[in-house]
């Protein structure tokens, strides 16, 4: 790849990670500010009915929005730890359960899609995707509470879909 390719994919992802921070660091209106707003009407908005407050879809757009942005960054990140010469952790640890969540459905469509292909892939190549496999299921089982019977069913499927591709790419534990 030459270096200026590098140096512009770099940079894209650089804005695209940034981008996300942004977005997630930004803070929607409260539901007592709503209710104030609509409290001058001598009424609580809440209380209106067929009320639906603007704020709900602009915080499930921009949360929809954000997890596009995360998606599109971890896997540029992923790509070019997949393809280095040097071991570096494939993703960054994950701060919430989105960017966990997120973060293992990269890893796995990533798998998933070299599965698909059916080719066979040099044993770094596979090492890396064991570790980013891994780490992204770590990650993820440290932020799902495993006393909640949902949280708990979506942690044993998720393994099961581990365990599965992992096998399909004939990724195994180094030394294997």
């Amino acid at each position: 790849m030459k270096a200026s390719t590098f140096l512009a994919l770099g940079a894209i992802t650089l804005g695209l990670f940034g981008y996300t921070l942004c977005q997630l660091g930004g803070r929607s209106p409260t539901p007592e500010s709503a209710e104030v707003a609509g409290a001058a009407d001598g009424k609580k908005a809440k209380d209106a009915p067929g009320f639906r407050r603007l704020g709900d879809e602009r915080d499930e757009r921009a949360a929809r929005e954000s997890r596009e942005a995360l998606e599109i960054a971890l896997r540029n990140r992923l790509e070019r730890a997949l393809e280095a010469p040097e071991e570096l952790p494939p993703l960054p640890v994950p701060n919430d359960r989105l960017e966990a969540e997120t973060a293992f459905e990269v890893v796995m469509a990533k798998i998933e899609g070299l599965a698909d292909k059916g080719a066979a892939l040099p044993k770094g190549r596979r090492k890396r995707l064991y570790r980013a496999a891994n780490d992204a299921f770590a990650a993820l089982s440290d932020h799902l509470d495993g006393r909640n019977p949902r949280d708990l069913a979506a942690l044993e499927e998720a393994h099961v879909r581990l365990k599965v591709m992992l096998r399909e790419i004939d990724a195994g534990p180094p030394g294997s």
